[in-house]
């Protein structure tokens, strides 16, 4: 693989003629299809990226997810996970056994609440979650692991947004005790589809490396199948698009910190009279800005924003609607009214801008110049009223 890479020419997907060259020789007939040397060596890769002992990749990051909480084995105990995040985190808890435990977050950064999180910590509960949102690590993670240790709970890493980021100088999912990583198609880094599991501690790897492969024993040769697993194995063309990315994620990321200082930059206005207000990390934490959300004066109609945006071509969304706990499949299983006040309120006031590879600085200027005037005409037309 090659050491140099252009973001602005080179597109989503550098070192392009040694991934066909690699493909080509799985089409030849000359190195395994899947969990072959690609994926081991995507695993050691990875996890000397991140700073961990070991790695253990999945076709996905909910496989991930399910694969940690079988190898904790959460059957019948409480696992906390914040509401502001994707289905996978309920999901997993619940098809592993788990009873789950809703957390708030905190309205300024959208990361999970360490007081909601006390407030539920008990000596049932297996596993906390905590989930770096947008990409921004969450400053109270270290805080999160003493309580956990405290209660004998294991905590984990939701790093699916934040590939790259960094707090105080250390690798998001390299705090927690295990940390999960996707590779799905719209992450900072990609592989099309894939997970990765990060740990430090070797039986659990061990363990959690034989249910991602059906429960075989991966320390001996032949069929023994230890533990009952699942078929949760990345193919080899997978990871050598993991691999091939891998050497450009601070790249990556360095673009889309200068898309967001785009934004920062052309919204400034809007903020100071404290009409938009960026979900920004804190000085400590370099960002993988996996989205860029924004949140919204309070009374602002985001469904009248994003119509008005799209006129002009450009598409924004929200994450989570509804949230976690509102989804009808938690519903009809858990009474949540009032679990997560503060969720409820900000989730529903923010936007997320475009920032992806494809985007020039350029274009973020032009988006931000379309945003600030969507809103602007949205006052006008409320004071004329």
């Amino acid at each position: 693989m090659t050491e140099a890479y252009d973001i602005a020419t080179g597109g989503a997907f550098p070192e392009k003629a040694w991934v066909l060259t690699e493909i080509e020789r799985m089409l030849d007939g000359e190195t395994n299809l899947t969990m072959g040397d690609h994926c081991d060596a995507f695993e050691r890769e990875f996890a000397a990226y991140v700073g961990r002992e070991h790695g253990i990749v999945t076709n996905s990051c909910t496989s991930a997810l399910e694969t940690v909480f079988r190898t904790l084995d959460v059957r019948g105990e409480d696992v906390i996970v914040p509401v502001q995040t994707f289905a996978a985190n309920a999901t997993s808890v619940l098809s592993t056994g788990g009873e789950l435990r809703f957390a708030d977050i905190e309205p300024h950064d959208h990361n999970v609440s360490v007081e909601s999180v006390r407030e539920r910590i008990s000596d049932d509960t297996a596993a906390v979650v905590v989930v770096h949102f947008a990409g921004n690590v969450c400053n109270r993670t270290a805080e999160l692991r003493d309580l956990c240790e405290e209660h004998d709970a294991v905590l984990i890493e939701d790093c699916s947004h934040a590939h790259g980021a960094r707090i105080d100088g250390k690798p998001a999912g390299s705090i927690g005790h295990v940390a999960c990583f996707s590779f799905y198609a719209t992450k900072v880094m990609t592989a099309g589809e894939g997970g990765m599991i990060l740990t430090d501690d070797r039986e659990f790897a061990r363990e959690a490396a034989a249910i991602r492969n059906r429960g075989l024993d991966p320390a001996t040769d032949d069929s023994r199948f230890e533990f009952v697993g699942s078929n949760y194995r990345l193919s080899e063309m997978a990871a050598v698009l993991g691999r091939s990315q891998l050497p450009h994620v601070d790249e990556f990321v360095a673009h889309r910190n200068d898309l967001a200082d785009v934004y920062d930059d052309v919204l400034s206005d809007l903020a100071d009279r404290e009409r938009v207000r960026p979900v920004s990390p804190p000085a400590n934490v370099r960002s993988s800005y996996w989205r860029y959300p924004l949140a919204l004066e309070n009374g602002r109609n985001r469904p009248r924003i994003r119509d008005r945006l799209r006129e002009d071509g450009i598409p924004i969304d929200w994450a989570y609607d509804p949230p976690l706990h509102r989804q009808p499949f938690v519903t009809d299983r858990y009474d949540t009214d009032g679990v997560a006040p503060n969720a409820e309120s900000a989730m529903g006031r923010h936007i997320c801008l475009p920032i992806h590879r494809d985007l020039s600085v350029e274009d973020a200027k032009y988006i931000g110049e379309r945003v600030d005037a969507a809103i602007r005409e949205m006052e006008t037309a409320t004071a004329n009223r």
